[in-house]
């Protein structure tokens, strides 16, 4: 059986497979811009402020799961 892995897009809700720089593992975040394999993420806080932006490969994240 095969697993495709889906495309990620503008707006979608991201999930870091793995610790990125103070990020842990399981930090959510929107994808701002998309760069060929690498992509701008907007992490918030409680009230919804920009608390960080990072910049992440693809393979490195998981879309969100509603």
């Amino acid at each position: 059986m095969t697993t495709v892995k889906p495309v990620i897009s503008e707006h979608d809700v991201v999930v870091l497979r793995e610790p990125i720089g103070r990020w842990p593992a399981g930090t959510t975040g929107a994808v701002v811009s998309v760069y060929d394999d690498t992509l701008l993420i907007e992490i918030t806080g409680t009230a919804g402020e920009t608390v960080d932006t990072i910049q992440v490969r693809a393979s490195r994240l998981d879309v969100k799961q509603s």
